[in-house]
């Protein structure tokens, strides 16, 4: 077989704050059956114990500094750095599976030699897999009409979401899309998936025997949790609106979802939830607003090839 149909992977941890559970994840790599053409770790941390924990202890592993804007931000600024032919990301909470990248690689494989010969175009193929997370096994899954991720895909039922902890894309892919830097953290991945999907013509298969692990920590998980609604008003209000091209659905969906979130919140918190539910709609409004005007956000057209993958000091 021609080497050039050969996947080459750059696996990307952004991590923040978490260097013991870095560790982990770097020692999981090093049993991987299929080896990585390239390990990034992009640092989004307060303080120096990852720097310091990566210069002593794996100074040959690409280290960059995160913009220090939240996740997807830290996941572009790891792009920028990545060469592999395919990337996959894993949280700095996550390990890799001793076959996942092997699975990966003949699926991939399979799928190129298929579509060459069949004169079709190639490399369009995002796969997912499998997360174990305190023993079940998660996998992707379709969005209800408020954008909760509940439902199974029918058997040949087109995929638009992802794992991302288990998620390899072709390189390709990011010179179309790149990851929306508004959203701080939640639903990030749902939203590239489907703009992937509806906008660029890339197709996502479930491959379910591929898995990695998920520890989740309960580092930063504090400075993340008022983003979590908002982020996904935002994303499936923009799939509806931009991706789906149903605007009227979109509008239907807002007024529902603000309803939806107020109730909520009244229900969990009693008159305190009327302030929270405030927050996350103005949030969420916010990011519209600003995705509407172009602003805030990397537009769907990826800005990864421009810029520069170099260590900053701090």
């Amino acid at each position: 077989m021609s080497a050039s149909f050969l996947p080459t992977f750059s696996l990307c941890i952004c991590t923040r704050n978490r260097p013991d559970d870095l560790r982990r994840a770097l020692q999981s790599v090093q049993a991987s059956t299929t080896p990585v053409h390239q390990l990034i770790v992009s640092d989004d941390s307060t303080d120096y114990r990852t720097r310091d924990m990566m210069l002593g202890e794996f100074p040959a592993i690409t280290y960059v500094e995160g913009p220090r804007r939240g996740l997807c931000a830290n996941r572009n600024r790891a792009l920028a750095a990545a060469t592999g032919t395919h990337v996959l990301f894993i949280d700095d909470d996550a390990t890799l599976g001793e076959t996942f990248l092997q699975q990966m690689a003949e699926r991939l494989l399979d799928d190129q030699v298929h579509h060459v010969a069949a004169g079709g175009p190639a490399n369009r193929l995002i796969l997912t897999g499998t997360e174990v997370c305190h023993g079940e096994r998660v996998r992707p899954h379709k969005g209800a009409f408020l954008g909760f991720q509940q439902h199974n895909y029918r058997c040949g039922e087109r995929m638009y979401s992802i794992v991302i902890n288990s998620t390899v894309f072709p390189r390709e892919l990011f010179d179309h899309v790149a990851f929306d830097e508004q959203l701080v953290y939640g639903y990030d991945e749902i939203d590239l998936a489907s703009r992937a999907v509806f906008k660029h013509g890339f197709r996502i298969e479930w491959l379910a025997s591929a898995a990695n692990h998920h520890f989740p920590s309960p580092a930063n998980r504090d400075y993340y949790r008022p983003f979590l609604h908002a982020s996904r008003i935002y994303t499936t209000f923009k799939r509806y609106g931009w991706s789906e091209r149903r605007p009227a659905k979109a509008a239907v969906f807002l007024m529902v979802a603000v309803s939806h979130n107020l109730a909520h919140n009244v229900r969990q918190q009693g008159l305190r939830g009327v302030a929270e539910a405030w927050r996350t709609t103005r949030l969420a409004c916010g990011y519209i607003h600003r995705h509407a005007r172009g602003a805030g956000t990397t537009g769907g057209v990826t800005p990864i090839a421009a810029e520069s993958a170099t260590v900053t000091p701090r």
